[in-house]
């Protein structure tokens, strides 16, 4: 498995982008990656938008995924939908 050294979102490139090492550069293309996402709700897009900004390398391992991002957003929404099945976790 690869090591993310260093990752940000670009907001001139719209971009998340990522090292993994000195030689070895990535960029995901934030409006590319959300594209293959079903959203159940418009606003459901925070999710991935609040990540990429927040969180660019977790981004940029769920895209890299066969239905990551996706994942990530159906279990985002599940949890503000019903949070009150988490109850028993606490």
């Amino acid at each position: 498995m690869t090591k993310i050294i260093f990752a940000m979102y670009n907001p001139e490139t719209d971009c998340v982008e990522v090292s993994l090492n000195e030689n070895i550069r990535i960029s995901f293309n934030y409006k590319k990656y959300n594209a293959s996402v079903r959203l159940d709700d418009p606003s459901d897009i925070a999710y991935l938008t609040r990540l990429a900004r927040e969180k660019p390398g977790l981004y940029a391992k769920l895209a890299s995924k066969d239905g990551g991002l996706q994942g990530y957003v159906d279990a985002m929404g599940s949890l503000i939908k019903f949070p009150h099945r988490l109850s028993h976790l606490a």
